[in-house]
């Protein structure tokens, strides 16, 4: 600094170089460090460097291990040199605080000049720079080791140093710092080669899944490995639970996968009777094999026959995978509601689920069939509020051919006969018209069905589950319901605590509803500021959990892809509300509910057209509640 002359000879070539970089940055070697760590910058630098840490704790816990007590520390920063996390004993730590050599500094050689982390970053190789080697002579007390972090892609993501007192250094620091850097590196790897297998896996599913053909594989042994939707619903089974059951528990036909992989004779397109269903489709079949042409299985495909219009399965994917792990919630009103719905599940008795609109009543009905012993049947579930009179009990009881114009040709099962041997689950049964009432009493009692057009009674099988967020006894007193059909139908009752009274459960509903909501949108799961979960707690919730889910879904979406949730992004109905000086009603002005109800649904269908199912959703009732009401106030469409 005297001579403006550096003699290369009296120092390692990477310390040269990197003195002559520090003097041409203008480096003042003498000048200490300011001492401010700029506390936003370093919780924004974490944030983005969360991945990095994760895979890098666990191998600096263990280099620490191997240091500790020793008067060094382990320190890693980002690809510039900027400090994230420092593990060390509290001598050594609290020493080189002064430095700046802790979580928010700034080791870059611009900043502290020569040094292990700053150097390493610009060699893009392992450092070790020993005490007067540091340019600045504030830093002449340590020694530290530096290895640069690559990324998969060959790319510099961090730096991981030990630094500590130069009197006790040691040679060997650095190969350590080197073999933690490349078991770092591995593991990022073999994380993004499991991110990359997890995607092809996802893609092959969702091609899997959005066949318009069958398809079912086997292992040698005859296990199935995978089915798909259109398999189950051309078999008449759960896909999720026909996997790993063997392949003759999930159908019977005479030519099936085991022959095909005991004979090792491949067909094409063969007509096939599936005996436990008597269904005649198509199907095709083939051998898997391995690499060097061994087989290891075998596949087959199915195709539904165009010249017959067979009985349609709806297959409810979603309905089969939930069970009572699913319910999520450990305060006292929803652990007491599963386990009630449990000792349901074990009985064939009718259910009949109580709860406000968005509880997961429907997610109840799911969890008890897959609970009980007909879990490997079909699950059918129809809303009865979404569908017409005129409708519903086509969908519930079938039609004969040429029961109506536009009648299926051959006819159409309803939903009780598909759900023959099953479960059933009608939602919003409280909007039934007593019609429909009066038919569904009888099914309960004998056990059969009669299609719309024939005289001709089919035997059924099926368990009932019920839901309603009405008061039926209520209903019944009113005359909207019928006794008889109620106490039919309330066998077993449970009620689902709405979303207000079980407030402890929010944190966890909520945090798994942003990591189910960050999945479906493709995005990192982002972090909650604190005074989120406060909101949430404080707010009544009349949606209940549907309404939770949309509005988590709104905050993540206007968060963007790198945000966090703050308080402000999730919008509550009550801050919506404007809140005006309460005004002098005239008693002459207040209407009975009545006519306000009138002059809603009037409004309604007037705004829509007369479109009866947009004005119900609007309203927030079921069509056939807004027919009724029509019909009580005189209201033409």
């Amino acid at each position: 600094m005297e001579s403006n002359h550096l003699d290369v000879q009296l120092l390692r070539p990477e310390v040269a170089s990197s003195w002559e970089r520090c003097r041409n940055l203008n480096v003042n070697p003498f000048q200490e460090a300011d001492g401010y760590v700029n506390q936003l910058e370093l919780r924004e630098r974490l944030y983005r460097k969360q991945h990095l840490l994760k895979v890098a704790r666990p191998f600096m816990d263990n280099l620490y291990n191997f240091v500790k007590g020793s008067g060094f520390q382990v320190v890693l920063t980002d690809e510039h040199g900027f400090l994230l996390e420092v593990l060390g004993d509290n001598d050594i730590v609290t020493r080189t605080r002064h430095v700046l050599l802790c979580p928010g500094g700034n080791w870059s050689e611009s900043q502290q000049g020569t040094n292990a982390i700053g150097t390493a970053i610009v060699e893009k190789k392992p450092v070790q720079i020993y005490a007067w080697e540091h340019y600045c002579q504030s830093n002449h007390f340590l020694t530290c080791s530096a290895a640069p972090i690559f990324s998969p892609e060959g790319e510099i993501i961090g730096i991981l140093d030990i630094s500590g007192d130069y009197r006790v250094a040691n040679a060997h620091t650095l190969g350590m710092v080197v073999a933690a850097v490349n078991a770092i590196e591995n593991q990022l790897r073999l994380q993004k080669a499991t991110d990359k297998l997890y995607m092809a896996y996802r893609y092959s599913n969702t091609l899997l899944e959005n066949m318009s053909d069958g398809l079912i594989s086997i292992n040698n042994n005859g296990i199935v490995t995978e089915m798909n939707a259109k398999a189950g619903e051309i078999l008449g089974c759960n896909p999720t639970l026909a996997k790993g059951r063997h392949v003759e528990q999930i159908y019977n036909a005479r030519h099936t996968l085991l022959q095909v992989l005991n004979e090792g004779t491949e067909y094409e397109d063969r007509e096939i009777i599936i005996e436990n269903i008597g269904r005649k489709i198509y199907s095709s079949a083939t051998l898997l094999r391995d690499d060097s042409g061994g087989i290891i299985g075998a596949v087959a495909v199915f195709r539904e026959m165009n010249n017959r219009q067979p009985v349609k399965r709806p297959t409810i994917l979603q309905s089969h995978s939930y069970t009572f792990d699913h319910i999520i919630g450990t305060s006292p009103a929803i652990t007491a509601a599963k386990e009630w719905a449990k000792t349901a599940a074990a009985s064939p008795s009718t259910v009949l689920i109580r709860g406000e609109s968005g509880t997961g009543k429907e997610l109840f009905a799911q969890a008890i069939h897959n609970a009980s012993p007909r879990c490997d049947r079909q699950f059918i579930a129809l809303n009865c509020a979404a569908l017409p009179e005129t409708l519903i009990e086509s969908e519930l009881f079938g039609y004969e051919e040429g029961t109506f114009t536009g009648a299926r040709k051959g006819g159409r099962a309803g939903k009780f006969e598909v759900a023959d041997g099953g479960t059933i689950f009608l939602d919003e049964i409280g909007d039934l018209s007593p019609n429909v009432q009066a038919k569904l009493l009888r099914v309960i009692q004998e056990k059969k069905v009669a299609r719309i057009g024939s005289s001709n009674e089919r035997g059924v099988d099926i368990r009932i589950i019920a839901a309603t967020h009405k008061d039926l006894n209520e209903e019944v007193q009113l005359g909207n319901f019928r006794q008889d059909l109620y106490y039919r139908l309330n066998v077993l009752e449970i009620t689902i605590p709405p979303l207000r009274d079980r407030g402890e459960d929010l944190p966890v509903l909520a945090t798994h509803l942003i990591e189910k909501t960050a999945a479906k949108l493709d995005r990192k799961v982002p972090t909650v500021e604190s005074g989120v979960m406060e909101k949430l707690q404080a707010y009544g919730w009349p949606g209940n959990i549907r309404e939770l889910e949309n509005v988590i879904e709104r905050a993540v979406i206007r968060a963007g892809s790198e945000g966090a949730l703050t308080r402000e992004l999730f919008q509550l109905q009550a801050e919506a509300v404007v809140k005006t000086e309460p005004a002098q009603v005239a008693v002459k002005e207040i209407k009975s509910l009545r006519e306000m109800e009138c002059e809603m649904i009037v409004e309604a269908l007037a705004f829509f057209d007369g479109n009866i199912q947009k004005a119900a959703a609007k309203l927030g009732i079921g069509r056939n509640t807004l027919y009724r009401k029509m019909k009580e106030y005189g209201i033409s469409s």
